[in-house]
């Protein structure tokens, strides 16, 4: 492998072919397959291992091609010059850059890719990544067999897409590295299987070969087979002979004893039978490809536009299912619109209950705060006589103190005038005659008193 460049696998082969179970395989053996996988279905539940982006890309260039997976004829002359195929080669340039720009090996798978391989080598290659093929052939009588239990077609459909899809990815990879690997061989040794193949492709992988044996054990089992031919059964027709045929050239590629310049023949035959007996089934095919875009056109219709169900019910039994299925869509809308009103009933419910609470508890509330507020205006009432009580109080307190006041300052009055009156009587008696005479008269008697007291403190001591 070159040590200075990605790889890409780009596994390549028939609807129910086995190409999930080798797409898984490279999974486990350490390949990036990607995030973007599809989900496993019914018809393969451990997995598709196809990349949902290249599924959709692939069908939308399809629609715009005109085809569709299961078209038996080839592509339109000049298909890959279209406006639709630019757009397709510029979404895969997308989506390599998006989800492979940092894998140094990486692996993208979908039966339709047989049918846009240049797109994909040509993606790469502008990428500066080296692309190689890895084919997985199977029986062709088997993958009819496969579509006819699921799909429930003709065995002639199955095989003339066999050739289409495988025939179209060997002519379009016949300058890149490739190598095949054949169904049966996968479920008898898948390591063995794989791992030669990718020898043959100059692919180096990373991994135990004990830890892949387990892995792909548990991946790839026999009894998930379900349609098993010989290589002596009869095809279904001339193309299914020649379908047998480039199967048992693939094999001995993949054994190491064919060669590839060996299917160019069976294109050419295919080709021949295809003018000789092309014409009816271009004019078949073509016309299921109508049928299929108008059956898809009136799903649409009736999907959109339910007043024209009715019309469709008597003429199609697939728009008597849809009807089926949209009444009982419906049923389960308008239970599920009962059920919604029964819940906001009960809601609407437990709210009144809630609202008549609160009112209740509102009520009760206004009548305390009335209560209260009576109380308060008794008690202002009775504050407001106790005040005015008080004020009556205290002005008959006032009058009764001015009129003591009056009375004291009168007695006051009256008292200073009795003692001014006295004051002048005593004046009057100092100036006195009689007063002066007796005043020496007063001071000998007071020195007598004064000398006597003298002399009984001496006696005394």
């Amino acid at each position: 492998m070159s040590k200075d460049k990605a790889t890409a696998i780009l596994v390549a082969g028939m609807h129910r072919s086995g190409t999930s179970a080798l797409t898984g395989a490279l999974g486990a053996m350490g390949v990036d397959l990607g995030e973007r996988l599809l989900a496993p279905g019914d018809d393969n539940p451990k997995g598709y291992w196809e990349h949902e982006d290249a599924v959709g890309i692939h069908e939308r260039l399809l629609a715009s091609l005109g085809r569709s997976w299961d078209d038996v004829r080839a592509l339109p002359e000049g298909w890959q010059s279209s406006d639709a195929a630019r757009v397709a080669s510029s979404e895969i340039a997308e989506l390599i850059s998006r989800d492979f720009a940092q894998s140094a090996l990486w692996a993208v798978k979908d039966p339709r890719i047989c049918r846009f391989l240049p797109l994909w080598t040509a993606a790469t290659k502008q990428l500066g990544i080296r692309p190689v093929v890895l084919f997985v052939a199977r029986r062709p009588s088997e993958v009819a067999a496969s579509i006819e239990a699921r799909n429930h077609w003709a065995p002639p459909i199955g095989e003339l897409l066999w050739l289409r899809h495988m025939f179209e990815a060997e002519a379009a990879s016949r300058m890149l590295q490739r190598a095949t690997v054949v169904y049966d061989d996968l479920l008898a040794d898948p390591v063995l299987a794989v791992s030669d193949a990718l020898k043959l492709l100059d692919v180096q992988h990373k991994g135990n070969d004990a830890a892949e044996h387990d892995a792909l054990k548990r991946l790839i089992d026999a009894a998930d087979r379900h349609h098993r031919h010989e290589s002596a059964r009869q095809p279904a027709s001339s193309f299914g002979e020649l379908a047998q045929a480039a199967y048992e050239t693939f094999a001995d590629i993949a054994h190491g004893k064919g060669a590839w310049h060996s299917l160019q023949d069976g294109a050419d035959r295919l080709d021949a039978q295809w003018q000789a007996s092309g014409a009816t089934i271009e004019a078949v095919a073509d016309m299921a490809h109508q049928i299929r875009l108008q059956e898809a056109a009136a799903r649409l219709d009736a999907l959109d536009f339910s007043s024209k169900l009715n019309a469709q019910i008597e003429w199609s039994e697939q728009a008597v299912a849809i009807r089926s299925e949209m009444r009982a869509e419906y049923q389960l809308a308008i239970e599920a619109i009962i059920v919604e009103r029964e819940r906001q009933a009960g809601e609407l419910k437990l709210m009144t209950a809630q609202a008549e609470q609160e009112r209740a508890e509102h009520d009760a509330e206004r009548e305390r705060l009335v209560a209260e507020q009576n109380r308060l205006v008794s008690e202002l009432d009775a504050a407001s006589a106790l005040a005015e009580q008080e004020r009556q109080a205290h002005e008959l307190r006032a009058r009764d103190w001015a009129e003591q006041h009056d009375a004291v300052v009168e007695t006051l009055r009256a008292t200073q005038g009795e003692v001014a009156t006295l004051a002048a009587a005593l004046t009057k008696v100092h100036q006195s005659l009689s007063w002066r005479t007796m005043q020496r008269l007063r001071a000998i008697a007071g020195l007598f008193r004064a000398k006597s007291t003298k002399g009984n403190d001496q006696r005394t001591g």
